[in-house]
């Protein structure tokens, strides 16, 4: 969070904000819509004020009520997508897939442009987040890469290069929704030094601690899904897969323990 925004909104805007906000906490609305694309504005040192205990108190709790994300919208989808795979198998495609739960939490395109200074990956029209079939491609590639776990000639094969198209389709792991609690929530870090990174200066115990606040998933299982014209080569896929999210993790923070799964 800024600590200060270039231009403020005038006070009848703000106030719509307001009401707006109001209003929709009670419906079912495009979380990733209005994350992508409203802020919320310090009008004066009150509501700074009451912004500022916000964020102190990130962490503990703060999450997205479930209830204003269209699930039942979300699950026909699902099924749509289900139904894809079913189609491509009658037309000669070879699936695998696995479903696994996250371990602890989960920050997919953390670092993507925002009107924030974090973001998260949510479906575009469902609200849902998502993890995009990049990201599971580009991550069992690069694990398989570190452990060495294909030839030059498998690793082309289900990967492809920059001059040939690879034989393995990588699904979008989408998220299966069965508890009841709230799976999207508010985390928060800290960073001691921002005049060290950002001016150059040295760092001294004499900096305040800046808090960022950024959304993760968690709870809640996945949904990976691979296929290919060569079953060997899905069955291949799908390892990558299942031992990539397990041993490496997928997403952002890996290195404090998020994006990691359990199977």
């Amino acid at each position: 969070m800024r600590s200060e925004w270039p231009y403020k909104l005038p006070k009848r805007d703000f106030q719509k904000i307001k009401d707006i906000l109001q209003v929709i906490k009670k419906e079912r609305m495009n979380i990733g819509l209005y994350l992508d694309k409203y802020i919320f504005w310090k009008e004066n040192e009150k509501e700074e004020a009451k912004i500022d205990k916000m964020i102190r108190n990130f962490g503990r709790g703060y999450s997205i009520p479930r209830n204003l994300l269209p699930l039942e919208l979300y699950e026909g989808y699902l099924e749509r997508v289900n139904s894809l795979v079913k189609t491509l198998e009658t037309q000669g495609y070879h699936s695998q897939r696995v479903q696994a739960k996250i371990h602890w939490r989960l920050a997919v395109n953390l670092g993507a442009a925002s009107v924030y200074e974090t973001s998260i990956l949510f479906h575009r029209n469902y609200s849902i987040p998502i993890i995009p079939g990049s990201a599971v491609k580009g991550t069992s590639h690069h694990f398989a890469q570190k452990y060495r776990r294909l030839t030059d000639e498998q690793e082309e094969e289900i990967f492809g290069t920059q001059n040939l198209k690879g034989k393995v389709i990588f699904f979008d792991a989408l998220p299966i929704i069965s508890a009841k609690d709230d799976f999207v929530v508010l985390d928060v870090m800290k960073v001691h030094y921002r005049d060290y990174y950002e001016k150059g200066e040295y760092p001294g115990d004499w900096m305040s601690p800046i808090l960022i606040p950024f959304l993760t998933v968690e709870k809640i299982e996945y949904q990976f899904i691979v296929t290919s014209k060569n079953g060997k080569l899905a069955e291949n896929s799908i390892s990558l897969v299942k031992e990539a999210i397990v041993e490496q993790g997928i997403g952002a923070k890996t290195s404090a323990g998020y994006g990691y799964f359990k199977i």
